[in-house]
């Protein structure tokens, strides 16, 4: 395993001050996480420095600097997508200064909400990412990757139209809406599985995704060349804006936050978060979502920016936006029923120092990488069962391609 030192040399060579975020349009740069996480799988300094080379090759230059920021200069970029790299200038800066835990306390709890779920999670998870490769570099860079794709719900941009046929009882439903879920009763009884499944239920909802086509489905192209944006985004932007009171009243009624006081139960209560994560990407009646998986890889990231946050308000504040961003991108991908299925017996899975050397490769994709250090890790924190299975190994089986996925 190549050191930390290492680690530090290739994410400098190949960071953010040479590329930038985005390329080819609307896709992320996720050379940190991927390279953090095969660092973390054991790779040496040729397969890390081979694999960041192979990727980087898809990216872009980094825009040229336009100038400093000081003082809260930076807040007139929220949500503007425009100048990154002073951005990244400036919170690298405040990171020297103030340490990752100090900056991220300062600057994260203003920004919570808008910051967990925009740009399909890809900056919770590029924080997260800098705190794993204790990289403060990258933790700055996070930070300006927030504040440039910053994006909170605006229910006061909701459309009349959505409005009226979401909320007209005598709007007939699509022909797919089920009057029930196939999903085994163990999935049912975990907290986010059971909320993603009532929403998927709900009337309300189920007359939203003809809309979603309708809207940004038939027009992509357009919509695309227009804003630099992806159709999920879009697609995201439209469910936040027009259902989010619909959302929160399921969270509410969940009952899920009632009587979360201390930090125990937070962790208790992010524990089971977590495990709904890997769950509605594992049980997706379509397996392997790929924006399911970046609820997944996002949960893991977000545990360990939880406790920079000093208040516990702020703790709370960010699971519970968590929780409803993830929801609100299991509308976006349609609501996929959360299917029966059982993995395989622990005594046929591959063992993880198997399904590590395959994982540490040139060739392996990087959302692959971060789903089995992601599982990996959850299973030395949370223990090897879930549901009564070593699912945690199972997934990562699956998406290695040690087995098929049970559904297919």
């Amino acid at each position: 395993m190549a050191s930390v030192h290492t680690l530090h040399g290739v994410l400098r060579k190949f960071g953010l001050e040479q590329f930038h975020i985005n390329y080819n349009v609307y896709y992320s740069n996720h050379l940190l996480h991927a390279v953090v996480a095969l660092h973390q799988l054991g790779a040496n300094h040729r397969q890390l420095t081979d694999y960041a080379e192979k990727l980087s090759k898809q990216y872009e230059p980094a825009d040229a600097p336009e100038g400093d920021l000081t003082g809260d200069q930076w807040k007139s970029l929220i949500g503007k997508r425009q100048r990154l790299t002073d951005l990244c200038k400036f919170f690298r800066a405040e990171v020297k200064s103030r340490g990752m835990r100090g900056a991220i306390g300062h600057y994260l709890p203003g920004l919570l909400d808008g910051a967990i779920g925009c740009a399909a999670f890809h900056p919770i998870i590029h924080v997260g990412y800098g705190l794993i490769g204790e990289s403060g570099e990258d933790v700055g860079d996070g930070l300006a990757y927030i504040v440039f794709e910053h994006r909170p719900p605006h229910p006061e941009q909701r459309d009349a139209t959505i409005q009226h046929v979401v909320n007209a009882s005598d709007s007939p439903l699509p022909a797919w809406a089920p009057p029930k879920t196939t999903a085994a009763e163990g999935i049912q009884a975990t907290p986010v599985c059971q909320l993603a499944l009532k929403l998927r239920q709900d009337a309300r909802l189920q007359r939203l995704l003809p809309l979603l086509h309708e809207r940004v489905d038939s027009r992509i192209d357009e919509l695309v060349a227009e804003t630099g944006l992806s159709g999920f985004r879009h697609r995201t932007f439209l469910v936040q804006d027009n259902v989010i009171s619909i959302i929160n009243g399921h969270l509410d009624s969940s009952g899920l936050f009632d009587g979360v006081t201390t930090d125990i139960q937070l962790q208790e209560l992010f524990h089971a978060v977590v495990q709904g994560a890997l769950l509605v990407y594992a049980s997706s009646e379509e397996p392997d979502d790929f924006f399911l998986l970046h609820g997944l890889t996002s949960a893991f990231a977000l545990r360990q920016v939880l406790p920079q946050l000093p208040e516990f308000e702020d703790r709370l504040k960010a699971v519970r936006l968590f929780c409803r961003d993830l929801l609100f991108a299991y509308v976006v991908r349609d609501m996929p029923d959360l299917v029966t299925w059982q993995p395989t017996d622990a005594t046929a899975l591959p063992s993880w120092d198997e399904i590590k050397e395959k994982t540490v490769g040139v060739d392996s994709d990087e959302h692959l990488i971060k789903v089995v250090f992601t599982c990996l890790r959850l299973e030395e924190e949370f223990g090897t069962s879930l549901l009564g299975y070593e699912m945690y190994r199972a997934v990562a089986a699956y998406k290695t391609g040690f087995l098929p996925w049970p559904r297919q």
